[in-house]
Parts: structure tokens; sequence; C-alpha cells
């Protein structure tokens, strides 16, 4: 590929697959390091340098998610929706986030188009694992009988 294309289609500036791996990268090792806000502000300008690749929501949505940010991570999640929305993937990632949320009945309608959308995809992997760790009880975490 010559110099000064792009790989990444609609980035801002030229940027080869390979940068924009790196840079998504960077922002995961901060969050392993436990700088959750360096890792953001990489992820975050990673979203500005792709504003039309879903990839960079999907960090943003993980981060938030590891945190416990649960309304924070289904933003992302929805902006990776509308980035992609043919793809499966961020119905199941919404769709998780609102079974975390305790939202059950949205939930398994975003699994449900996950799986349509990409009956073999990661997305439709991802909504049916989801199901089946609801199904058992493990999804989303029991909660507490309160005491009288």
């Amino acid at each position: 590929m010559a110099e000064g294309t792009s790989d990444i289609a609609g980035s801002l500036v030229p940027m080869q697959k390979q940068q924009a791996m790196i840079l998504l990268e960077a922002g995961y090792l901060w969050a392993d390091l436990g700088k959750y806000d360096k890792a953001k502000e990489v992820l975050q300008g990673a979203a500005v340098l792709m504003p039309k690749s879903e990839v960079p929501q999907f960090a943003l949505g993980t981060l938030e998610f590891s945190q416990g940010h649960l309304d924070k991570a289904l933003q992302a999640y929805r902006v990776a929706q509308k980035l992609a929305p043919k793809s499966g993937l961020p119905r199941a990632h919404v769709g998780e986030m609102l079974l975390f949320m305790g939202k059950v009945e949205e939930a398994m309608k975003e699994f449900k188009v996950a799986c349509d959308l990409e009956p073999a995809g990661d997305g439709a992997r991802l909504a049916k694992e989801l199901i089946k760790a609801k199904e058992e009880g493990v999804l989303p975490p029991p909660k507490k009988a309160k005491k009288k």
C-alpha cells in the first residue's frame, strides 16, 4: 500500500491497520495496569481518529463494563451498534449490559437480533452463551434476599 493511504475507512488521518491496532493495544495495556483514566483517554482518542469504526467503541464499552459503569458501557455499545448495524456483536454486547442491568426482556430481544443477523458469528455465539448462563441462573448475579 502506498505511503499516506489509509486501511481504516473514514479515519481522520491516514492510518494503517497496524497503527490502529497499536493504538487500541495501548489503551488495553493502560487498563491492564489499572490506569483506567489513561486507558479511556487513549481509547477515546482512537474513537475520534476512527469515527466510522465500531472497534474503539467496543474497547470503551469493555473498559466501562470492567469498572462496573454499566450505563456508560451501554452507551458505547449502542454507538458501536449504530456504526455496524448489520453486525450481531454490538447487539450481543448491548444485550449483555441490559442483562446485567436487570432488563432481561430487552436483553433477550437484543440476543435474538444478534443471532438472526449473523447466526454463525461471534455475536450469536456470545448471545447464546449469555442466554445459557441466564437460564442456568449464573447471570446476572443472583440478588441477595432482603433480611426481615
